[in-house]
């Protein structure tokens, strides 16, 4: 009886022992898992947040301009046709549309940037799929949008600081204009981006937060397309106080002496129809869309910044 007894306790001890192993062996096996994701995050955000980028390539305008306000103008290696040429000489990597993906490809660049609505998808897509690291700017339909699409893209670049310190600048910028326009009655306003046909901004397109700033209203707010082609009929009931022309496409000086046949709008009528350049205010940044309300405003309320222009002499 004794001896069975031994032996028994002898098995329990053996018993308890594999537990108490195999236990352990799952807890270490637990920590280890738990370091391997730890591990792996913590490379994933050193290498995103201290990524140094020398040979970017950008596809697109707002692209450009976004980077040689971050302070990157060394840093880009190739643009599109239409960009904002910088400080220093850049290779021509083709067009908006068309990218010549084989010299951008011969370029060997560590970073490509496009734009969601701006460039050539299927282009962008097939830089993709030849393992080149491709970031996509989201499309901004307001201010607001603007300044989040500026900074997700100075976080990739490593440039959050200096977006930071612009944004804020901007929206102090635009809250000035916005206060000092608060008196003034809201007037309407078309803008014409394109003449044969009649393209106008709509309301998906950033320019209303132009007219939000400005003490104005889009008369196609209401449309919910960004640039639709309208009839000149339509326009003429709709009846605008302000025609913007925007000097995109075939938009030229001759659009001016086009409305003004039209004499009983309220804009012909009050000499109010004025042409803009594309580059001041359709390269959507926060300090160019600041700039842009700027302009649009002394352009609309010329007497509201009378002294402005008499503290400049």
């Amino acid at each position: 009886m004794k001896l069975i007894t031994a032996i028994t306790n002898y098995e329990l001890r053996i018993t308890k022992n594999v537990l108490f192993f195999s236990s352990l062996r799952g807890r270490i096996r637990s920590i280890l898992t738990r370091q391997s994701i730890l591990s792996f995050f913590l490379l994933f955000f050193v290498s995103f947040a201290f990524a140094d980028y020398k040979r970017i390539v950008s596809l697109a305008p707002l692209v450009t301009e976004s980077l040689y306000e971050l302070g990157m103008d060394n840093e880009i290696a190739g643009i599109t046709t239409y960009c904002p040429k910088g400080n220093h000489k850049k290779e021509i990597v083709g067009t908006l549309l068309e990218p010549d993906l084989e010299k951008i490809a011969l370029m060997k660049p560590d970073l490509i940037i496009s734009t969601k609505d701006g460039n050539n998808k299927a282009a962008v897509e097939k830089l993709m799929r030849l393992d080149f690291n491709v970031y996509v700017m989201e499309t901004s339909e307001n201010f607001d949008a603007i300044c989040s699409n500026f900074l997700a893209l100075a976080k990739v670049v490593g440039k959050e600081k200096e977006a930071e310190k612009i944004i804020s600048d901007s929206k102090e910028s635009v809250k000035k204009i916005e206060k000092r326009l608060a008196p003034q009655k809201k007037q309407s306003v078309l803008w014409q981006v394109g003449a044969k046909p009649l393209y106008v901004a709509a309301g998906e397109s950033f320019v209303n937060s132009y007219n939000y700033y400005t003490k104005t209203l889009n008369v196609y707010a209401d449309v919910m397309l960004r640039y639709p082609a309208v009839e000149i009929e339509n326009v003429l009931q709709k009846d605008p106080d302000i025609i913007i022309l925007v000097n995109m496409g075939d938009i030229t000086p001759h659009e001016i002496k086009f409305w003004k046949k039209y004499k009983n709008i309220t804009a012909v009528k009050n000499d109010k129809i004025f042409m803009i350049d594309v580059n001041d205010m359709f390269t959507p940044t926060p300090s160019t869309f600041a700039k842009g309300v700027t302009l649009l405003a002394h352009t609309i309320y010329p007497d509201v910044f009378e002294d402005d222009y008499d503290d400049d002499e």
